[in-house]
Formats: structure tokens, C-alpha cells, sequence
């Protein structure tokens, strides 16, 4: 009869953490809408920097983060609060996370059909 209690405990702790209530997304972090494309272009920078320095580019990363910010109409402040709340709710973050990976790897078969070597690992 313990066993049976025991199990029954522990189905009811699963089935309650699994049942976590929804989050609510604050009115000062970015929309999920908007935080994919971001996330693409600034996972496009970071790919193509890659920590280097190309060829006569004088622009820090920083520079290029600018140029996102404001090709989106966002401060630095947005992004990286957004970044920080989505990043504490996996939730709402993975879907997100799983949108940008398939936006990049979509630009990235374009790009070969185009004749553009591109490597990517699954």
C-alpha cells in the first residue's frame, strides 16, 4: 500500500510541475514577433565575425549590434532586457530559439542554391 501512495505522490508532484501557469510578458519586453528576426540578424553578425576581423573592417561587433538595434527601432536596453526575461522563461524562449535556427537554416539552403558554400552542423 505504500507503494501505491508513493507513486500516486509523485504523479501528482510531476503532473503539478509540468503544469507550470502561463507567464505573462511584461509591456517593456519585445514580443516574441519581434525578437526572432533580431535574434537571425544577430546571429547572422556574430556567424559572419565569427570573433575575427574581415578584411578592411574597422567596425567593432559592436557597431554591427548598433545597426540591428536600429534597423528594428529598439534600443540596446530593449533587446538585452527582452533577452534576459525570455532567457529566464525557457518556455517562451525555445520556440523562439527554435524560429530563429529554422530562419537561418532556410537563408542558409538559399544561399547554396545561389552557389554560396555554407556550413552548417545538425
Amino acid at each position: 500500500m505504500r507503494l501505491g501512495n508513493y507513486a500516486v505522490s509523485v504523479l501528482f508532484i510531476l503532473f503539478i510541475g509540468c503544469a507550470s501557469p502561463e507567464v505573462k510578458i511584461p509591456q517593456n519586453v519585445l514580443t516574441p514577433e519581434q525578437m526572432m528576426p533580431i535574434m537571425v540578424d544577430i546571429h547572422v553578425i556574430e556567424g559572419a565575425r565569427n570573433g575575427a576581423i574581415m578584411l578592411g573592417d574597422t567596425n567593432g561587433i559592436e557597431d554591427y549590434y548598433a545597426k540591428v538595434y536600429e534597423k528594428h527601432g529598439i534600443t540596446e536596453v530593449q533587446f538585452k532586457s527582452s533577452f534576459a526575461f525570455f532567457s529566464d522563461n525557457p518556455t517562451i524562449f525555445i520556440p523562439i530559439y527554435e524560429e530563429v535556427l529554422d530562419s537561418l537554416k532556410a537563408n542558409g539552403a538559399l544561399l547554396a542554391k545561389k552557389g554560396v558554400e555554407i556550413d552548417y552542423e545538425d
